[in-house]
């Protein structure tokens, strides 16, 4: 699971993709994403043309008829994503790019001491070896609530950990190549294809531990990413 991660400043975004500051939103940016806020995400428009757009992680399907949002709705199984009503519909014509500098996961087998005193597993911030951008494969949906206004909403994809990331945890969010993006976001790409792409997605990261602070979602500064005593990898 991941349930934590960094977005890029605007600008990285707009340097990354190409697009201008008439089309970005404008972040401000966040070193402790949590689920339930507004995150930056690329999508196609109506025309075919990228576009970013704030939408709230965790998402919420067109049909869902409940006045509460679903639960633990922010990550969503490749595995089973094509064939779970929660998510299908959006993978088969909704796809999205979640943008992030790194993420963060906690290691079960490591534990160590918060600033309270209390045991707790040891957080690592997790990042591509070069520290540039990255796309996380991403579902998006448009949901009507009961006040008649329009929520977009968005879940990342994850898998089974590949790579260094797997010492650390055994899921890792589904992270794509540049050469994927336009693939990922159109929607003439078959299933097959789809899930051709989440095999090949990315692996080449680096990890390092970082405090136990970034647990507490009011914690929200760079200081976070600075790396704690403890073995790396890479």
């Amino acid at each position: 699971m991941c349930g934590r991660y960094v977005t890029p400043s605007d600008r990285a975004i707009e340097d990354f993709w190409h697009i201008g500051a008439r089309n970005s939103g404008q972040w401000i940016q966040s070193f402790n994403v949590a689920p339930t806020t507004q995150v930056p995400m690329l999508r196609h428009d109506d025309q075919g043309e990228l576009e970013l757009v704030a939408a709230r992680w965790g998402l919420i399907p067109f049909w869902w008829k409940q006045p509460k949002p679903p639960a633990f709705s922010f990550n969503a199984r490749s595995e089973e994503a094509a064939t779970k009503p929660m998510w299908r519909q959006s993978l088969r014509t909704h796809r999205c790019l979640m943008p992030a500098a790194g993420w963060y996961e906690w290691n079960e087998r490591q534990q160590v001491r918060s600033r309270s005193g209390r045991k707790v597993n040891q957080p690592y911030y997790h990042y591509a070896i070069d520290e540039g951008v990255l796309a996380i494969a991403g579902i998006w949906s448009t949901w009507t609530g009961p006040d008649g206004q329009d929520v977009v909403s968005c879940a990342l994809l994850t898998k089974d950990a590949t790579g260094p990331a797997s010492a650390i945890h055994h899921r890792m969010p589904v992270i794509l190549a540049p050469e994927q993006f336009e693939f990922w976001l159109s929607q003439s790409t078959g299933s097959q294809e789809v899930h051709s792409a989440i095999a090949l997605s990315r692996e080449d990261f680096a990890a390092h531990p970082v405090s136990t602070e970034v647990g507490n979602t009011r914690n929200d500064y760079p200081e976070l990413l600075k790396p704690v005593a403890g073995p790396a990898t890479e």
